[in-house]
């Protein structure tokens, strides 16, 4: 085995696979170090979105789009967050987003779009066929055939210093792994990290479970103790989803062989927008949880003691109150007011922008074990598993909380209807996750880590989440879209290095021995 490359890329999810193949394509020799047995990190349990403009999906649909309309979009989309934002790397971002999306389909990745994504003013969001499976499948392809060396179940123990200060290699299962140019993490996110959810969010946020469990954090720690820091720690995707079906995922099971794809995406295109959408909505209703618009026209959240949560009118709140009880398990509450409300458009249950929508009957359809519907609340809390005679005193209370205009126990401002008319529904159980979060070590425009002043860390880089440097990405597909982009100009810039000549650790970890 070679323990020495060009380049050592830490992390195989999506950032690090774009960062091996781009090293690779630029003459670079490279190591992969995966911690998990197969590849593919948190872009493989993604919808897969990937916004973009100036892509030849948008010339074939006829949208005249620019990289200024894609930066001006993402200010609306930022808000208040506005003044937070890294614009260098938004720039970076809103330049590449249309080449890559390009290189992705040369390499036998699919997409079908583009679609709206509302706030934007023009559709970018391309949706990639048949699964966000499909960009691991194809990375890793790429990979083998760069020649690049992908070693998984190793997870790196801590970065490796030469007596000049320079990041070399990596500490793994007691072996030296070195990069004779450099060093990229691209290890995820540290949504999976309770201490650090403790820490830089709160402590109720750290109880909420996060949807990928190998998103540790470990990046963030061996990129600070090489010197670099982290920004924006404070920000998590926290929000309610259902738990998956038992029966197979129609859209996740399909095989992401390209030929297979393309033949997809062709027929896909054609297909009638009502057919279409059919198809998507079994996916769609496997996972995705009920709009917030459903809590304002009325319903309610409660757990398996049949007592409300939290105030519905928050994801974070909502996913804070489920995750503080144990079970992790709520279920929504409604009734045939509002159930008929969004039974049809314009008001969904749940969304895919563009591409489907999923109401109230499709639960009954496709998700029958978790609907569910009574002619009387006790007979619902039956069918869900909760004390009647709890949810009942709930929805006494919840009623004339409606009827006083004022929720006393949670301060909840859009109170709705209440949930008077029978027969009455339920969806659930849902439960609380993480999604992903939004902090990053601090890099440059080159995705090189940087210290607190500002200062490049000599061999090393950061891509992905881990390099997130301060972005806000705050609307769909713009995460994915950092993960291949930042990944690919890390690995460009880090095979362009030059090669250091002193692969020596200055201080090796306890028990190691060096192999080269």
């Amino acid at each position: 085995m070679i323990y020495t490359a060009d380049v050592l890329v830490i992390g195989g999810g999506g950032s690090g696979m774009s960062a091996a193949i781009s090293a690779a394509t630029s003459g670079a020799s490279v190591i992969l170090l995966e911690k998990c047995a197969k590849v593919g990190g948190s872009t493989a349990l993604s919808v897969g979105s990937f916004t973009a403009s100036n892509t030849s999906y948008q010339y074939r649909a006829g949208v005249n789009d620019s990289i200024e309309l894609f930066i001006e979009d993402m200010k609306v989309a930022n808000g208040e967050r506005e003044e937070l934002e890294n614009q260098e790397l938004r720039r970076v971002l809103a330049e590449n987003a249309g080449p890559t999306i390009e290189w992705l389909s040369s390499i036998g990745v699919q997409f079908l779009g583009p679609t709206p994504e509302p706030p934007y003013e023009k559709p970018r969001m391309h949706n990639i066929i048949p699964n966000s499976r499909a960009y691991a499948d194809a990375l890793l392809r790429e990979c083998r055939k760069r020649g690049v060396q992908v070693l998984t179940d190793m997870r790196v123990e801590q970065l490796l210093r030469n007596a000049a200060g320079e990041i070399i290699g990596a500490s793994v299962n007691g072996m030296n792994y070195f990069g004779r140019k450099g060093v990229i993490l691209a290890t995820g996110d540290y949504s999976a990290s309770a201490e650090m959810k403790a820490k830089y969010v709160s402590e109720a946020a750290a109880k909420i479970p996060p949807v990928n469990p190998n998103n540790t954090g470990d990046g963030f720690k061996l990129g600070t103790e090489a010197g670099g820091v982290m920004v924006q720690m404070d920000r998590l995707y926290e929000g309610l989803r259902f738990f998956p079906s038992k029966k197979p995922d129609p859209i996740k099971i399909l095989p992401s062989h390209p030929a297979l794809s393309r033949i997809m995406r062709l027929v896909a295109e054609r297909l009638p927008k009502n057919l279409l959408a059919f198809v998507a909505r079994g996916a769609l209703t496997s996972w995705v949880a009920p709009n917030n618009t459903m809590y304002r026209a009325g319903a309610i959240l409660v757990g398996s003691d049949g007592r409300r949560l939290a105030n519905e009118d928050s994801d974070k709140e909502l996913a804070r109150g489920v995750a503080a009880r144990g079970s992790n398990e709520a279920y929504m509450v409604f009734d045939e007011k509002v159930a008929h409300q969004f039974s049809r458009w314009p008001n969904p249950v749940s969304t895919f922008p563009g591409v489907a929508y999923a109401y109230v009957q499709d639960y009954k359809k496709y998700r029958p074990d978790v609907y569910f519907a009574a002619d009387s609340i006790e007979e619902l809390a039956a069918r869900i598993g909760v004390d009647p005679q709890a949810l009942a005193d709930t929805v006494a209370d919840w009623n004339a909380t409606v009827d006083a205009g004022e929720d006393r126990d949670f301060g909840r401002r859009h109170l709705g209807e209440g949930v008077r008319r029978g027969p009455f529904y339920a969806l659930g159980p849902l439960g609380a996750f993480v999604t992903l979060a939004d902090g990053g070590l601090a890099v440059d425009t080159q995705l090189r880590v940087v210290d607190e002043a500002e200062a490049v860390i000599p061999g090393l880089w950061a891509a992905g989440s881990t390099g997130q440097g301060g972005l806000q990405l705050l609307n769909h597909g713009l995460h994915i879209g950092w993960a291949m982009i930042s990944g690919r100009i890390a690995g460009r810039n880090a095979a362009q290095a030059p090669d250091r000549t002193d692969l020596v650790p200055a201080a090796a970890p306890v028990g190691a021995r060096t192999a080269s």
